[in-house]
């Protein structure tokens, strides 16, 4: 399979050979034999694919933690959040605000900027405020450093969700949303594109890859691509956060202009489809590419109903809210922390054929009815 990386806007697309599997970039192995097997067309397992999705697009069937703490909680915390500036943020902290009043906790949003100090300086402003934890995403450990040795210092302890950092103090989690869930993602975002082409196709992949997590799926993207179909090619667009719903939209009808065997334009979060759509119908590529991705905000939802887009790996915003609270309850009251860490969010694949029986909360994907009483059993107050 080949790779391209385009990694700014309007740049030049650089092309990479790379071995992904048992096929070389560009090879086909004849059906039923290497990571092209299963079937069907050389270099391409549809029948492998469709299996798949097919396991992957039935409704989850439970929170997928199971292990209640020690204790209750303990109330009078406070919680401090670094909010990055996409909705998709501000739909979580919402939930997580809902979870720490539940347990009698303090709660507080300092908004982001998109500058590259954003990070250290809301992260020195939180500290400021003397909370119990402070609480942020995606950004890089190294970005933040001298703050988290500010906050080890001061006795503050921090959870990083959509990250992929190692654990150590004040870092007391970084599981949430990381390498193990988007690789999830990764994996049936791939194996949709393939099973629904149904043969060899082109796929414009746009990310950023400042943001670890967001590497992590691209990543297992790109190498399940390569599984089902060693025949495919993937171009990544690389973008920059301040890119988004300005420069995206013309880098991706760009890249699908450059490549006209591009089919798919799969995006690394739905935020990130700002400003896409339009222009592909604008430039009249809505008919050459199929969208999809993970992570899908609420107009990607839309547009999957409507059946303007091809499919979203479903994120369940608000239980990812109330994990993070249950993550900091489980360190206040001392219990190990694994069953938290090793459990994935309720998730499945999400498209025009089943999305209207997919269970959703105030327009947001929740996958598990009445999640919250879950939680409350979880955490010994129901």
């Amino acid at each position: 399979m080949r790779v391209a990386h385009k990694t700014r806007a309007w740049a030049a697309v650089v092309t990479i050979a790379v071995t992904l599997g048992t096929v070389g970039c560009g090879e086909e192995e004849p059906a039923g034999s290497g990571s092209g097997g299963g079937g069907g067309e050389a270099g391409i397992d549809v029948a492998g694919a469709q299996a798949f999705v097919d396991e992957h697009s039935a409704a989850p069937e439970g929170l997928g933690l199971t292990a209640p703490l020690s204790e209750k909680p303990p109330t009078g915390k406070y919680l401090i959040t670094l909010e990055t500036p996409q909705p998709v943020s501000e739909q979580k902290n919402d939930a997580i605000a809902e979870a720490a009043e539940l347990l009698g906790w303090k709660y507080e949003r300092i908004q982001m900027g998109t500058d590259a100090e954003a990070a250290p300086n809301a992260f020195a402003a939180a500290l400021e405020r003397n909370p119990d934890i402070i609480h942020y995403s995606g950004t890089p450990a190294a970005a933040v450093q001298q703050q988290l040795e500010a906050a080890e210092a001061q006795g503050v302890v921090a959870i990083s969700d959509s990250n992929t950092d190692e654990v150590q103090p004040p870092l007391i989690s970084t599981s949430l949303d990381s390498t193990q869930q988007v690789e999830a993602w990764g994996e049936m975002s791939a194996a949709t594109v393939v099973a629904t082409s149904g043969e060899p196709t082109s796929v414009a992949l746009v990310t950023i890859d400042a943001y670890p997590s967001l590497v992590a799926y691209s990543d297992k993207f790109v190498e399940t691509m390569d599984k089902f179909c060693s025949a495919c090619e993937v171009e990544v667009v690389n973008q920059q956060i301040s890119d988004l719903g300005k420069t995206t939209p013309g880098s991706v009808v760009s890249a699908v202009q450059r490549n006209p065997d591009i089919g798919w334009v799969i995006f690394s979060f739905g935020d990130l489809a700002l400003g896409v759509p339009a222009a592909l119908r604008a430039a009249g590529l809505q008919e050459q590419v199929k969208v999809g991705g993970e992570t899908p905000s609420e107009t990607n939802l839309e547009a999957l109903r409507s059946g303007d887009e091809a499919f979203w790996t479903a994120f369940p915003t608000s239980v990812l809210g109330w994990r993070v609270v249950d993550m900091a309850a489980r360190h206040f009251v001392g219990d190990d922390l694994t069953p938290a860490n090793e459990a994935l969010l309720p998730t499945q694949i999400l498209t025009p054929d089943n999305i209207d029986d997919a269970l959703f909360e105030e327009g947001i994907y929740v996958g598990v009815e009445d999640y919250q009483s879950e939680f409350k059993k979880l955490w010994l107050i129901e």
